[in-house]
């Protein structure tokens, strides 16, 4: 069986434009305000204006693998899991205003600081096939968007595992309800939230993450960063209350068509 590098490279990966948007070009943007406000039933937003400048769409990136279907109604996805604190905020806008899509579902995945996914025994595609899978949830779950457009999830800055670089999967799905799940509705869009160089290289090389031994893929060297494009670096600020353990706050904006349902892009 091949490990996950070796298909990577042996893979060809269309890029198909629809999903979320960030430009490219564009410098981050500041972090967004976070709401408690309860979820409300999935709406859309439109305007028959227009779009702006650099309202544009985002690639639509692979789910990849570990995709588990039900994911958790709930904000706080650690489970105890070890590594630095990372409050991740997904800010949701719509075409064709660039304007926040309120009531839709950011479903967010992603491994842990081992490079271990939950629902799956190991961090690699060999191990995995080889072990077998697990009735495990942590680093899992769904929220729905506030009146800003924005989901937040308490977490972990994830880890690495082999042949890709540090990132976060997600979905926004809109036209259904949230109960104990997310139930209905259609996915408007796939993507994946990627993280700085430098700061990567500094939280990956303390703590829970060391015990994790090899060489890892760089956000150049990832075939599927490439697809997607420097805007799709998460926005991070260092974040530190009182005597809690230094962290961050991520934002990750992104652009969709809340009408549309693109097609699946390739698994690598």
């Amino acid at each position: 069986m091949l490990s996950r590098r070796g298909l990577l490279a042996g893979s060809t990966v269309g890029l198909i434009l629809s999903g979320c948007s960030t430009d490219d070009a564009a410098a981050p943007t500041t972090t967004g305000r976070r709401s408690d406000a309860a979820p409300s039933e999935p709406t859309t937003t439109s305007r028959a204006t227009p779009p702006l400048p650099g309202c544009v769409l985002t690639p639509e990136l692979t789910a990849g693998p570990y995709y588990l279907d039900g994911p958790l109604a709930r904000s706080d996805i650690t489970e105890g899991r070890p590594g630095t604190p990372l409050e991740f905020r997904v800010r949701v806008l719509a075409l064709p205003g660039c304007t926040p899509l309120t009531g839709a579902a950011v479903d967010v995945w992603h491994c842990d600081a081992g490079g271990e996914y939950s629902g799956f025994n190991g961090n690699s595609l060999e191990a995995t096939a080889a072990q077998g899978r697990n009735d495990r949830r942590f680093l899992r779950g769904v929220q729905v968007t506030d009146a800003d457009g924005i989901a937040s999830f308490t977490t972990i800055f994830p880890g690495w595992y082999e042949g890709r670089t540090v990132h976060i999967h997600l979905k926004v799905h809109d036209g259904g309800s949230l109960g104990s799940t997310y139930d209905g509705g259609h996915v408007a869009h796939v993507g994946q939230a990627f993280f700085d160089e430098a700061i990567t290289a500094d939280v990956l090389g303390s703590g829970a993450y060391t015990a994790h031994t090899g060489t890892r893929t760089t956000n150049d060297e990832d075939s599927i960063f490439r697809q997607a494009g420097s805007g799709a670096i998460t926005t991070m600020e260092p974040k530190r209350a009182g005597g809690e353990q230094p962290g961050f706050v991520g934002e990750f904006t992104c652009m969709v068509d809340p009408s549309a349902t693109p097609p699946p892009a390739p698994l690598f």
